[in-house]
């Protein structure tokens, strides 16, 4: 997803902060659509999606973007009634999955109809009274509604909601009335005690056994996180108040993301989703990589998912002690390959156990958290909106190009703009980037994007919806009869 990307009828006004995005989980037995859903819900193809069942058998996380609101959506690999040693680890998934989850949505195959297994997924969502469950019936396209619900009241869940993942049909609804329970249960994953305003939160994220804890305990300068060398340590996120050249801070050490095929402990998989409750909980995110591994596979989906989320990021090349400069200019090459769209993103090697490097992590955590809450001022954005549509025209869309009248800040944390005008869905985005970009570069922000949202002036002469338009009337000579 842009950075840009353009969310159209955006609203006048959006909190300072945004509020954490709440969790839902997709279960299900094998094959009956949970990974079509997940795609079509985050716009993506990142679950594999096949007729064969079990091809999911790992978690897959991603921002949905279908619904009033952005929200996390969980993926999980389907559940089989019998023992086998795979489906038991899919079975205990879909358990470390309710633990944390703020809604859940059950699906369930039309076709089919209810099946044994779907009769003990049902036992065993019921047995969860603190998670609203939705039952989806997917696959129920050209067949009578009515008629597919009703074989599903019978699992005791409540209304079926007749959805299509292929198709779309249904998503939406589904969706808004998910998330109108599922938001409520969010504000209670915000910190117990009060931080002062003005108080930066980092967090400190990446895999297990890259040095996380040990960076904290340098920062802070006294063992205030266990640190052992064994991967996992960290079951949960630890607030860390502290102050730095007299200035507080509070640091958020989270558990490692570990590879999910690797992960055989039940409380480890469960601290998955408390790293992206921390991420939001942050301002400024510190994603710690491994030196000598490079970028593997869940550095580069930790870090989008991050940039997704909106905090201003920056990435820490631990352990490079030892390095020799042609390696560090590799992986720096690496990460400027990957991650070169994310605008000016800070790369800092350290050495977390040595102590090298760190003092300007502070600094930097300044930069980003005041490119964070960044208050541009209604006045200059609208300036530099001008100048970059002097210097760079918008498109023409038929024979009328699309008109910029005028914006204003939405929120912070990310820094959010609001552009009012003509025809604005119908803008490249292309040119959203473009905006973007001009708007970083104006504020000098360093590794945060900004967010882009449209709003289409409405036209006060058109008539109301569903109204019928009234036939032009004639002009010219009168005919015969009418003389």
């Amino acid at each position: 997803m842009s950075s840009a990307d353009s969310t159209h009828d955006a609203q006048d006004a959006l909190p300072v902060e945004a509020d954490p995005k709440p969790i839902i989980s997709i279960v299900g037995r094998p094959n009956v659509g949970k990974s079509t859903l997940y795609n079509r819900l985050t716009r993506s193809r990142d679950a594999i999606v096949d007729d064969r069942p079990g091809v999911t058998r790992d978690r897959m996380v991603g921002v949905g973007r279908i619904g009033r609101s952005p929200y996390w959506i969980v993926d999980t690999g389907g559940i089989e009634s019998d023992q086998e040693e795979i489906h038991l680890l899919m079975k205990e998934q879909v358990d470390h999955a309710l633990q944390d989850s703020d809604a859940v949505v059950f699906i369930v195959d039309g076709r089919d109809g209810a099946v044994a297994s779907d009769f003990e997924i049902a036992k065993q969502l019921r047995l969860n009274k603190n998670i609203e469950v939705f039952l989806a019936v997917n696959k129920a396209e050209g067949l009578d509604k009515a008629m597919v619900a009703a074989d599903f009241y019978q699992l005791g869940l409540g209304d079926p909601k007749i959805i299509s993942g292929k198709n779309g049909d249904g998503v939406q609804a589904l969706m808004d009335q998910i998330l109108s329970v599922a938001q409520i249960s969010v504000e209670e994953v915000k910190p117990q005690y009060q931080i002062k305003p003005g108080v930066a939160k980092l967090a400190i994220v990446g895999r297990p056994n890259v040095g996380k804890s040990t960076l904290v305990n340098s920062l802070v300068g006294e063992e205030r996180v266990v640190v052992f060398d064994m991967p996992g340590t960290t079951r949960d996120s630890i607030f860390v108040p502290f102050e730095f050249n007299k200035k507080e801070y509070v640091l958020i050490d989270t558990a490692g993301m570990r590879k999910k095929s690797r992960i055989d402990d039940r409380v480890e998989r469960f601290s998955v989703m408390k790293t992206l409750r921390a991420v939001e909980l942050a301002q400024v995110v510190a994603v710690v990589i491994d030196a000598r591994d490079g970028i593997v596979d869940q550095d580069n989906r930790l870090i989008n998912l991050v940039f997704d989320s909106g905090r201003s990021l920056m990435i820490l090349v631990n352990k490079w002690d030892g390095m020799s400069g042609y390696d560090r200019d590799q992986v720096r090459a690496q990460i400027d390959r990957k991650f070169g769209h994310m605008g000016n993103l800070p790369i800092e090697f350290i050495s977390a156990k040595f102590g090298k490097n760190i003092k300007g992590i502070m600094p930097l955590v300044d930069k980003l958290y005041d490119s964070a809450m960044t208050d541009m001022g209604t006045g200059r954005i609208n300036r530099i909106l001008k100048d970059a549509e002097e210097r760079r025209n918008p498109p023409m869309v038929g024979n009328h190009r699309i008109k910029l009248k005028f914006a204003h800040q939405g929120g912070m944390n990310p820094p959010h703009i609001i552009i009012h005008g003509n025809q604005l869905d119908k803008l490249p985005q292309t040119y959203c980037r473009y905006l973007s970009n001009t708007f970083e570069r104006a504020f000098d922000m360093v590794g945060t994007k900004v967010r882009i949202s449209f709003k289409k002036s409405e036209n006060p002469y058109a008539p109301p919806a569903g109204a019928r338009r009234k036939p032009p009337e004639r002009k010219g000579r009168k005919s015969r009869r009418e003389k």
